[in-house]
């Protein structure tokens, strides 16, 4: 199965090249990421750096489904459920729904509905993929080498908080938290290098949603993935 991973900038990126990918070839899965670009960004081969209009994201993956044909190809998203853009399908609704699960699974459903292609598997990072990196803080620790106790205001601040119920208000989103206890974090350097220091076993167990997308994408490797992919569903509920 040949599997594309649209992404929204560097960082997803890194993480696909240097972790998913990796896992995903002992399960005949054959990964490559893409990166969301605008058509100007296109002709001139710079890469996007993430967020845009839904307009960006929905041309690459309806561009994506019109070039790969074939029942051996799949498509998945990695996008963050925190800052979607406001013209993203359903998000009218979906800030009013204070259960972030049910929210990224309607969202997930509306961008599915709306590419129109049985072949895609959506999924929105709850709440940005910066929430992998609170999984284990230890090896952040060690990379930023941070003399300040930043990391260990930062273990107080998220304490009792599984990394996915990190929330993403403006203040305390866990990309905001990290760069407010630690200036010195940057995103695309030090987010793919901690990410895959954990490793998925760790990943997995502290982040249950993103555990059943990497699972659905272990799963197409098998003979009965041809016949259409699965959902991605989740029934634990926020407190």
């Amino acid at each position: 199965m040949r599997l594309f991973i649209v992404v929204e900038g560097q960082t997803e990126e890194q993480v696909v090249k240097g972790m998913i990918a990796p896992h995903l070839v002992s399960f005949n899965v054959f990964a490559v990421p893409v990166i969301v670009m605008t058509s100007k960004e296109r002709g001139s081969g710079k890469k996007h750096k993430g967020g845009g209009r839904w307009a960006h994201l929905q041309n690459n993956l309806l561009r994506l489904s019109r070039e790969q044909r074939g029942t051996d190809v799949r498509f998945t998203t990695l996008f963050d459920l925190y800052g979607l853009p406001s013209d993203f399908p359903g998000y009218p609704d979906a800030p009013g729904d204070g259960d972030t699960v049910r929210r990224a699974t309607r969202l997930e459903a509306e961008m599915g509905a709306a590419i129109g292609d049985r072949r895609l598997i959506p999924y929105l990072q709850r709440h940005e993929v910066e929430a992998l990196v609170m999984a284990d803080l230890h090896p952040l620790e060690a990379l930023i080498g941070d003399g300040d106790d930043g990391v260990l205001a930062l273990r107080r601040d998220i304490h009792g908080l599984a990394p996915e119920e990190i929330n993403d208000h403006p203040e305390t989103a866990p990309s905001k938290r990290l760069l407010r206890f630690i200036p010195s974090y940057q995103k695309t350097l030090h987010g793919p290098l901690v990410i895959e220091a954990i490793g998925l076993p760790r990943l997995r167990a502290a982040c249950p949603r993103f555990d059943k997308w990497i699972a659905a994408l272990e799963a197409l490797g098998s003979s009965s993935a041809l016949a259409g992919p699965g959902e991605i569903t989740e029934t634990r509920q926020e407190p």
